[in-house]
């Protein structure tokens, strides 16, 4: 990679990612996700978000969206439990523009009293909807159960009260909270110079007052269950423990035991419930990683009768795993794990998130080949020293939606693992 980066006085990350190519992707990453909400503060972070482009002291909200599509770009956000994320694509010679808007959003956001009004009802119909999504829901009522009255659990979104509640005072004050720029990250990927990218970044960005607030993130991991009863053709439901944080020594091992276990149609929950038992349709596992916890678990859909069967053979292919991982199984999971972030690179706009993601996270940039080493390095060992790592005291978290989703409250799950 021809990256480079820089740190300026005021605390800004800024880095430049070299391509080969007639476009570039320039984006902000601010370490400030829905983990950094206080309890009445439930989804600010992400209406805050939605604010950014309704109107600066230089732009309308049209005049934003206008003057990217104009020249060919496209803009857009996203808020996440660890960064908020505004981000854009345009060709070469429209990266100025390109900087200047970002700029403008970030330090000139007005946060009219109508949007607010008009946002908030977009955002309580996004809650609705997100409702009316049981395969999205149980994920958001896992999470909320593992990690019980923290910010982490709590939903991206918000809920219709909080939402209902936001005034521009309290957006605000979390931006001058938290949009200081020693919590900021800029960064592109494409046909970008570098000396350039560096002054013209600091020229924009440099007279943005935001403060840091402080916050330490101390998760917390509780085992439950959470039964949400819906009239569904569907059982919903996800299974899953204590995984590693996003730093732990250990965490491409373990990203590799998810891979074995449900990731793909070689994958032992997916040939065995799927394709010999024909208990469901889909059916994967899944990793997250927060900064101290993280979570590896599975979901799957199927029919209301199947539910019970379907958790019981899934919970014993995740028992048969210890001393069961064969060579064949790592190769294959490594050989995803390479291809996946090989192929990620090609992309102008995931590097310039890997990058930046990079900073936020270790405080540096990891090159392709550590990451390529890494991976290279994973073994059956090093898999089954993960596995008596994290399932030795594994605290099992349950959530179901469905037609009787409370009756799966009565089992055990301590005793479904051994």
């Amino acid at each position: 990679m021809n990256v480079k980066y820089k740190v300026f006085d005021s605390g800004l990350t800024v880095i430049a990612d070299k391509m080969d190519v007639q476009s570039s992707s320039i984006g902000v990453w601010i370490n400030a996700g829905s983990a950094k909400e206080e309890l009445n503060e439930c989804g600010i972070a992400h209406m805050l978000e939605h604010m950014a482009f309704k109107g600066t002291l230089n732009r309308n909200a049209e005049q934003i969206a206008r003057e990217i599509e104009d020249v060919g770009g496209d803009i857009n956000a996203y808020t996440g439990k660890e960064v908020t994320a505004y981000y854009l694509k345009v060709l070469q010679e429209d990266s100025d523009l390109g900087i200047d808007i970002l700029s403008d959003i970030i330090k000139n956001s007005v946060l009219p009293e109508e949007e607010i009004e008009r946002e908030r009802g977009v955002i309580i119909s996004e809650i609705g909807q997100s409702y009316d999504t049981p395969d999205d829901r149980v994920f958001e009522n896992f999470t909320s159960t593992a990690f019980i009255e923290q910010s982490i659990g709590r939903p991206i979104l918000g809920t219709k009260e909080t939402v209902g509640n936001f005034n521009k005072v309290d957006l605000q004050t979390f931006m001058n909270s938290h949009y200081g720029l020693e919590n900021m990250v800029v960064s592109a990927s494409g046909n970008i110079n570098s000396d350039w990218f560096f002054d013209t970044v600091n020229e924009k960005f440099s007279n943005i007052k935001h403060k840091v607030k402080s916050s330490n993130l101390d998760i917390k991991w509780n085992s439950g269950f959470y039964g949400e009863d819906r009239d569904l053709e569907q059982i919903q439901l996800v299974f899953g423990i204590e995984g590693l944080s996003n730093i732990d020594i250990d965490r491409y091992s373990l990203r590799a035991l998810a891979i074995i276990l449900g990731g793909g149609m070689s994958s032992r929950l997916f040939q065995e419930l799927r394709e010999k038992r024909g208990l469901c349709y889909s059916i994967f596992a899944f990793t997250q990683m927060q900064p101290s916890s993280g979570v590896l678990g599975f979901y799957a859909g199927t029919s209301p009768k199947d539910g019970n069967e379907l958790l019981e053979a899934s919970l014993n292919e995740w028992n048969k795993l210890r001393g069961s991982i064969s060579k064949e199984e790592v190769s294959r999971a490594k050989a995803q794990m390479r291809s996946g972030f090989i192929m990620g690179q090609e992309s102008t706009s995931s590097r310039a998130e890997y990058l930046a993601k990079n900073i936020l996270t270790f405080g540096k940039l990891i090159s392709n080949d550590a990451v390529l080493k890494e991976i290279e390095s994973i073994t059956i060992n090093s898999i089954e020293e993960v596995l008596t790592k994290i399932f030795t005291s594994a605290e099992p978290v349950l959530s179901i939606i469905g037609p009787d989703a409370s009756f799966y409250k009565k089992i055990n799950l301590n005793t479904l693992l051994n």
